[in-house]
């Protein structure tokens, strides 16, 4: 796959992750800066490091499963693999402005 096929699957990735929403904040995981990497290793293996909130967040499972099964869902060609990473350490500031402004702070 070509470079710029790989950037448009990365950012086609990056919308579909959009529909998993943190429960207890209310925003998708995109926006709040969880999903830290989308890149495709090797020819069928789809892989996205993301982080939480916090280290304690009790819908880490839920919030990694949800993200495992929307990949297989929307990307079935695709070996998907989703790692959970704590660095860097999740700040309020890595919400974009779009999540800034899902929360009223526009």
């Amino acid at each position: 796959m070509e470079a710029q096929e790989q950037q448009q699957l990365s950012e086609k990735v990056y919308e579909s992750l959009k529909y998993i929403i943190d429960p207890e904040i209310g925003i998708n995981i995109v926006d709040l800066g969880l999903v830290y990497k989308v890149a495709l290793q090797e020819e069928q293996k789809l892989y996205v490091e993301l982080t939480l909130t916090t280290p304690g967040c009790p819908m880490s499972s839920t919030i990694i499963k949800a993200t495992e099964q929307l990949l297989a869902l929307h990307y079935p060609e695709y070996q998907a693999h989703v790692e959970l990473v704590w660095l860097p350490q999740w700040t309020p500031e890595m919400i974009s402005e779009e999540g800034m402004r899902l929360l009223g702070n526009d």
